[in-house]
């Protein structure tokens, strides 16, 4: 997919390709902003926030996944193993394609995962029974993901496209990806633990 997006299939840095990374953005943000609006949506239906245990929950919840980036500690991530269809950018146009990209990756847990942010972050977002707080919670996880494309910006041809593939997967696997991931996941808890205190 990040090789679709890239400035070897649109001629250079040009216009179509700052279209196409922008379409791919805003498509990813807003799938990973629906899907906050759900959570939080079902959240309220639930009765969330839940006072005291909302907190507590999040916290946990982001320990757990924190423990997993730091430690290995056996926790799934929801997720389903595969990726969005490749013959998208072979039937739609690159700008509707790389649209379409954007929501099928922000969408998140219908497409790989590598580490369990997204998680945590859905159980928040779950947990402030508000739509509007769940799709601000989830929106940051799509951009951030629809930005990944940036990787392709220096692949001019299409060998260099085929090699920003590769190179996103091993980024996805270092020390540094956990590290950060692993330091979100400890903001999170840190935050929903002092939202309990105050409580």
């Amino acid at each position: 997919m990040a090789e679709t997006i890239s400035p070897a299939v649109h001629g250079g840095r040009n216009f179509a390709y700052w279209r196409a990374v922008a379409v791919h953005v805003l498509g990813a943000a807003l799938a990973a902003a629906a899907l906050g609006l759900v959570l939080g949506s079902v959240g309220a239906v639930v009765g969330a926030p839940w006072l005291s245990a909302a907190p507590t929950v999040v916290a946990a919840v982001a320990v757990l996944y924190f423990l997993r980036e730091t430690t290995g500690f056996p926790v799934p991530v929801p997720h389903l193993r595969r990726q969005v269809p490749d013959w998208w950018r072979t039937f739609y146009s690159p700008a509707v394609s790389s649209l379409l990209y954007g929501l099928g990756l922000g969408a998140g847990f219908f497409t790989y995962l590598s580490f369990g942010t997204l998680a945590a972050v859905a159980v928040a977002a779950l947990a402030t029974g508000n739509p509007l707080w769940g799709a601000a919670l989830c929106a940051p996880f799509g951009a951030a993901r629809g930005l990944s494309v940036l990787a392709s910006l220096r692949a001019l041809d299409p060998e260099q496209g085929a090699l920003v593939v590769d190179k996103l997967q091993q980024a996805g696997g270092t020390r540094l990806a956990s590290a950060l991931n692993a330091g979100a996941l400890l903001a999170l808890a840190v935050a929903s633990a002092t939202a309990g205190i105050r409580l």
